[in-house]
Parts: C-alpha cells; sequence; structure tokens
C-alpha cells in the first residue's frame, strides 16, 4: 500500500489517469504500490504495472518490471506503457494510440468552436453536480446504444464507484430547464495537470453544442486550480481525435498495453513455512 510521501509524491507528478490511484483501483479492485519510479496494482496474482514513470531520472523500466514480478510473482500481468522496447511480448489489449494534451492557459478558441459554445450557452446552464440515478442511466443508455469491447463496458459500469470514492474528481452537467443533457467529468488529481475522463449526453435530448459548452467550463476550472495542462486522455477513434484538436489538443505520449500470462515462480520460503 502507498504511503503519505508516496501519495504525495504521486500527485506532484502525475500526468497520465493510470497514475489516479483512486480512479484504477475502482475499475480494477487493486491495491496501489509505489515501486522504484513506478505505479502498480496489484490483485489476485494480476498486476498492472504503469510504465511511465513518475520521477525525472527513473530507473530503468525493464529492471524495474523484473523486480516487480519478483516481488509479487504474478500470474498475468497488464503491462501499460508508451515504450516496450526491452519488455516482455504480449496480446495486444488494444491498439496502439496516443494521449492528446491540451496546454493552459488557452488564450483563445477557434471561432466555429467558440460559436458552438455560445450557441449551447443559450439553451443550457452548467453547475457542479452529484453523483446519482440521473447520471447512471444516461450511462446504461449509453452502454446499451453503443459497440463497446467487454473492458470498456466493465470501465463505464465502475463509473459510479469511482465517483464515490474519489476526492478529486469533479463532476460539471448542462440542464436545460433542470433536465440533465450531458455531464463531464473532469480529475484535478495532479499538481500540474486535470483529466479529461468521460463525458456522456442522453440521446434524447441533443442539444448542439453541449459537449464544447462543458470542455470550456472544464478548461476554465483547471485555470482556476492553476493547471498546467489537461491530459486529454487516448485518441481512440476519428470523431474523437477531430473534437480534442479542435480545442488545440496535440498528441504528446505514446499508449501501448499488453496482457502478459506467465508461470508462478515458486518462493521456497513461503512453501516451507506453509509446509
Amino acid at each position: 500500500m502507498l504511503k503519505p510521501n508516496e501519495h504525495d509524491h504521486i500527485y506532484r507528478h502525475a500526468y497520465v489517469p493510470e497514475h489516479l490511484i483512486e480512479y484504477v483501483t475502482a475499475v480494477s479492485s487493486a491495491k496501489p504500490y509505489y515501486f522504484q519510479d513506478y505505479l502498480c496494482y496489484f490483485h489476485r496474482n494480476h498486476l498492472i504495472f504503469i510504465g511511465y514513470p513518475l520521477a525525472d531520472n527513473p530507473a530503468e523500466i525493464s529492471r524495474v518490471y523484473s523486480a516487480a514480478c519478483e516481488r509479487f510473482n504474478p500470474h498475468s500481468i497488464m503491462l501499460v506503457a508508451g515504450d516496450l522496447s526491452g519488455l516482455p511480448e504480449g496480446n495486444e489489449i488494444q491498439p496502439a494510440d496516443r494521449y492528446y494534451r491540451l496546454n493552459l492557459p488557452v488564450k483563445s478558441l477557434n471561432p466555429d468552436v467558440a460559436y458552438m459554445v455560445r450557441r449551447a450557452e443559450r439553451e443550457l446552464k452548467i453547475k457542479v453536480g452529484r453523483f446519482g440515478s440521473e447520471h447512471k442511466k444516461i450511462i446504461k443508455d449509453f452502454i446499451g446504444r453503443q459497440d463497446l469491447s467487454a473492458a470498456q463496458v466493465h470501465i463505464f459500469k465502475r463509473v459510479p464507484t469511482y465517483m464515490k470514492r474519489s476526492k478529486t474528481a469533479h463532476l460539471l452537467e448542462a440542464r436545460q430547464s433542470g433536465r440533465l443533457v450531458a455531464f463531464s467529468i473532469v480529475d484535478m488529481g495532479s499538481a500540474r495537470y486535470a483529466f479529461y475522463q468521460f463525458n456522456f449526453r442522453a440521446a434524447k435530448m441533443a442539444v448542439p453544442g453541449a459537449s464544447d459548452f462543458l470542455f470550456n467550463e472544464m478548461v476554465r476550472l483547471a485555470q482556476t486550480e492553476g493547471k498546467q495542462a489537461i491530459n486529454l486522455g487516448l485518441g481512440v477513434h476519428p470523431g474523437i481525435r477531430r473534437f480534442k484538436e479542435k480545442w488545440g489538443g496535440q498528441a504528446f505520449l505514446e499508449h501501448r498495453s499488453v496482457l502478459i500470462q506467465r508461470k508462478q515462480t515458486i518462493d521456497i520460503g513461503q512453501l516451507s513455512r506453509k509446509l
């Protein structure tokens, strides 16, 4: 488990969503460990190794990975990193992608984006809300009408748990005459970064520009809290990439994820104690 000084260190250096403890633990049910400049999570013989270092001059990733395997002796490993060179091969969990970043402050908006924000502003009101049954219903409807992987469905279903646990996640909701039209979740769990985690829209209450209006409010909130940038998440597909790029987001970090199955080694000391 993490010590208080390790929590502080992670907060000061976090720059990818996998560094958000409450988010990953809510999704995976795993316990977090800070291990030689890297963060990892362990649950039921499964290790999640986050290969994005939390130090300016980090230890060699392949060496730390080997040390983590020796310590936890996992049956399986999900390895997430920007570069998998020199690391064991595994089955790709998802296609290679890139994280997008929006540097702050945003000095001016693209005219088309500014128009969509103004258009939505005429119909919607935005406030910081509390996650509840309305938000759960929108997520459930979203899952039902999208072609999603099992992993994506699992993550979306765990959003309520994430919101309950997190002290740094903010819920921004857009309402029209009191009715929930769309909402975004932004996490402020880093000294330098805000994280654009989720955006959901009600299927039967589409208001043009709602997502842009929420995005603009997220930018304002992040700037108010003194963040240097927003990690906008992965590109995922062309539509999402276009949305992030029109706001000025730029790809800044490679993302690869693989699942590695390994044979568990025998700990002679542990075996002798059982005998």
